[in-house]
């Protein structure tokens, strides 16, 4: 027993460091051509600790604890199909091995191995204080970064700064207003576990904050996911959990006030894309490549991984921008690389995930709290992959990841303590 518990301890450890880890893009480790970024290089400790610890069990315990596979079914359609593309295409091997470094990666590491440790609220309490550590570091170095550019600079925005020589948060503002949109939502979460006016008063004024540095990034698509939060976040609070009928008066004047305060930055945004116009066009040109592909292999694609050779081929791109991108966004990604079926079925994946998550805030209104902040992190942080290339990685999928699990242990305590859910989630 006392080993059983040091071994999920030991886990829990590795999952806190993944998640405080997560704004960190810029550490990477190296093993001949193979390059393993930090937070992945911890994941990949974690699942060979934790499948150490099943074969333990197997060997030492009389009733060893299944390993829970959430949604296993719609993931495994989705990787099959993309091995499918894989062996269709010229390089196979390396597609192969893409579908499997990325794909089949990022589920058992940053899905199936929280789902196997984080099993109380206490847990789940810790590594939001982890994420919002981490989340209000980047911010303040964001917003510090306000006082080292010109004003007067067309492209002055808060933004990702060096540490020590080292750009460990990336270099692109995109990948601060990514995680700082997720954090946000993540830091009104910690409201349910605290009863203080003062706390919650400060979480408030914390949240406020990272509102304010993601504003403050000019950028369209975090704009654009945190009125989507917003609005499904009062949506679902007033209509579903409150019942109560909207005012339209109330809500004209909330609109009034909120553009009033908003217009500054939205006068300088429509100031700053005018001299980022090219931006957009690569994007378009990106799509069209991503509709081409799709034309020549509409229903496996070409393959994991390819979707840079696709760009690389197009003279036109490489022409006016250079080296070739990767794919900014989860849908032109999927449907050039594994086709149709392949965006399908990750659409269907993701569709089960957060209808599990959605019915759970409704079915547990009395805890809104946590899982309310939950559900809009976790979708809003998936939504911004529509225009931005972290489809694959913990930053995107941990927070879903947290949401599935809250509401698995609710409803788990709710019915049959002890006894997991049954919904859509498997054991083998």
């Amino acid at each position: 027993m006392q080993a059983g518990v040091f071994q999920n301890k030991f886990l829990l450890f590795f999952l806190y460091l993944i998640s405080f880890f997560l704004p960190v893009i810029g550490w990477s480790f190296y093993f001949k051509s193979l390059e393993i970024p930090f937070v992945d290089l911890l994941a990949l400790l974690a699942l060979f600790f934790l499948f150490v610890s099943k074969i333990h069990d197997y060997f030492t315990s009389y009733h060893p604890k299944k390993i829970s596979l959430p949604f296993f079914g719609a993931f495994l359609i989705f990787f099959l199909i993309a091995v499918i593309s894989s062996f269709l295409n010229p390089g196979e091997l390396g597609s192969i091995w893409y579908s499997i470094r990325w794909v089949l990666f990022f589920y058992i590491a940053f899905i199936v191995f929280p789902f196997n440790v984080l099993g109380e609220l206490k847990y789940l309490k810790n590594i939001l204080i982890l994420i919002t550590i981490s989340g209000l570091f980047l911010a303040v170095v964001g917003f510090f970064s306000l006082f080292l550019q010109d004003l007067s600079d067309p492209f002055f925005r808060s933004q990702p700064l060096p540490l020590f020589g080292d750009w460990i948060f990336g270099q692109n503002y995109n990948l601060m207003a990514e995680f700082l949109i997720i954090v946000a939502f993540l830091v009104l979460a910690l409201k349910y576990f605290y009863k203080s006016f003062r706390v919650c008063r400060f979480l408030d004024v914390l949240f406020v904050f990272l509102v304010l540095v993601n504003l403050l990034t000019f950028g369209r698509t975090a704009w654009l996911t945190l009125l989507l939060q917003v609005v499904t976040y009062f949506s679902i609070y007033y209509l579903i959990i409150k019942r109560e009928k909207l005012n339209v008066r109330d809500i004209l004047i909330a609109f009034f006030f909120l553009a009033v305060l908003v217009s500054p930055f939205f006068v300088r945004a429509i100031n700053l894309q005018e001299v980022n116009f090219s931006s957009t066009q690569n994007r378009v040109l990106l799509t069209k490549i991503s509709w081409e592909a799709l034309k020549d292999k509409p229903f496996f694609g070409h393959g994991g991984g390819e979707f840079i050779s696709l760009v690389s081929d197009n003279t036109r791109f490489v022409a006016k921008y250079g080296e070739p991108l990767d794919s900014h966004g989860f849908g032109q990604k999927i449907i050039a690389e594994y086709g149709l079926l392949g965006i399908i079925s990750f659409l269907v994946f993701l569709f089960l995930i957060f209808r599990f998550i959605y019915k759970g805030v409704i079915n547990n209104k009395e805890h809104y709290k946590l899982l309310l902040p939950l559900f809009v992190a976790a979708f809003g942080g998936y939504f911004y992959q529509l225009f931005n290339t972290s489809y694959y990685k913990g930053r995107a999928w941990i927070p879903i990841a947290l949401a599935l699990i809250a509401v698995s242990i609710l409803e788990r305590n709710k019915n049959n303590p002890g006894i997991k859910i049954k919904s859509n989630i498997k054991n083998v």
